[in-house]
């Protein structure tokens, strides 16, 4: 289900306060894992490669020009950030492109 555009401008615009929890993901090319409760979460990328973010599965890297899109997949630019919703305790993967980095999980809600 879609998250409705007036709820997602309103998850960007929080600022964090006290109630932010912050979580840290050391990644690498192989996939690493993390459970993460429910809510709206920035995710800060710490690397110098794109990385790639799968909630409940690991990552599934299409190749170029499969039409076949990868359900609860997203990627990070290196330096990115990307604000996405976490809607149960699940587990949340990653992985980078290359080499290895951090991935930083800030909960907004």
């Amino acid at each position: 289900m879609a998250i409705p555009r007036s709820l997602a401008e309103r998850i960007a615009s929080v600022p964090f306060d006290a109630d932010t929890a912050h979580d840290l993901l050391s990644l690498t090319t192989s996939d690493a894992s993390i459970t993460l409760p429910p809510g709206a979460y920035d995710a800060w990328l710490d690397a110098t490669a794109t990385g790639y973010v799968r909630i409940g599965a690991a990552v599934s890297l299409p190749s170029s020009g499969t039409p076949t899109a990868v359900a609860g997949q997203f990627p990070i630019a290196a330096g990115g950030v990307v604000t996405f919703v976490q809607r149960s305790s699940a587990a949340v993967h990653a992985q980078l492109a290359s080499g290895t980095g951090t991935l930083n999980f800030m909960r907004k809600l």
